[in-house]
């Protein structure tokens, strides 16, 4: 089980930390590709939009797990900060518990749309259901990393660590 456990991590910390990774830089490179082509050669190249913006949803789609599993999501403390433990543990419960209903409730009209989708890119001609299969699978980590966060965060509050 043990086994099973690390290999499921690694796969986990590739699409996490590996993949962001390359899709930022290919941002970066087909940004600097961009800003030559543009002031050095006077031609502006037609695919770099679309790449970049491949680029940066996949980095958000595959990112989103280990900002959540670091807990650097975007968050409002001001008032979390305030109140006691058990309304901490309230909050945290309660937010994990709308995530995972929101996600689960569109996952299935998602999957449609996904499924029956034909189009294309404008440039690169690459067909969406490749653009936005790592939705999907964003969607799903979602749910078991906030999963994973309300069995920690009731074990903290059970040791009055919270």
């Amino acid at each position: 089980m043990d086994k099973v456990k690390q290999i499921i991590k690694r796969i986990f910390d590739f699409l996490g930390e590996t993949v962001p990774t390359i899709t930022f830089t290919l941002i970066f490179i087909t940004f600097i590709a961009q800003v030559v082509a543009r002031y050095f050669f006077g031609k502006s190249i037609t695919w770099s939009n679309e790449i970049s913006v491949l680029a940066y949803m996949w980095t958000m789609f595959f990112g989103v797990g280990k900002a959540m599993e670091a807990d650097a999501h975007v968050v409002f403390g001001l008032v979390y900060d305030a109140v006691g433990q058990k309304t901490r543990y309230l909050f945290r419960m309660a937010y994990n518990s709308l995530l995972i209903f929101c996600l689960v409730l569109a996952f299935v009209p998602c999957l449609d749309k996904w499924m029956g989708q034909k189009m294309i890119t404008g440039v690169l001609k690459l067909p969406y259901k490749l653009v936005f299969a790592p939705f999907l699978y964003m969607m799903i980590e979602m749910v078991v990393r906030s999963i994973i966060e309300m069995v920690k965060v009731h074990k903290l509050y059970k040791e009055g660590a919270l």
